[in-house]
């Protein structure tokens, strides 16, 4: 797995341990729907502050996990990005389909304030 996970109240925060690129975007893919299955009741924070890089690859994991989540009505949130993976998202126009937090408690702290 390339990434570690733990539960937080009802958040699972998970920590994404590689680039998000073509390599290692079906692995990790793989590895947050397992999550997601195993944990169907609970909302999800990506904390990717050990992602140095990501291309458009990575970014069709975020948003394949966003919208599965969704569909449960559950929520994605992605905090602790570098400014060059910040940039693949601004740049695909993405920003408006992934929230995102410059904080890993930022993140959880939304949840509290969503009632």
């Amino acid at each position: 797995m390339n990434l570690n996970y733990e539960k937080k109240n009802d958040i699972i925060i998970v920590y994404v341990n590689s680039p998000l690129d073509i390599g290692n975007s079906p692995l990790i893919q793989r590895d947050i729907s397992t999550l997601i299955s195993q944990f169907p009741d609970y909302n999800f924070v990506l904390n990717m502050e050990s992602v140095e890089f990501m291309n458009s690859a990575g970014l069709g994991v975020l948003i394949i996990s966003t919208k599965r989540l969704e569909s449960n009505n559950r929520c994605l949130k992605i905090s602790n990005l570098n400014d060059a993976v910040k940039k693949v998202i601004q740049i695909l126009d993405a920003h408006e389909i992934i929230n995102v937090y410059d904080t890993e408690d930022e993140a959880v702290k939304s949840f509290e304030l969503r009632g």
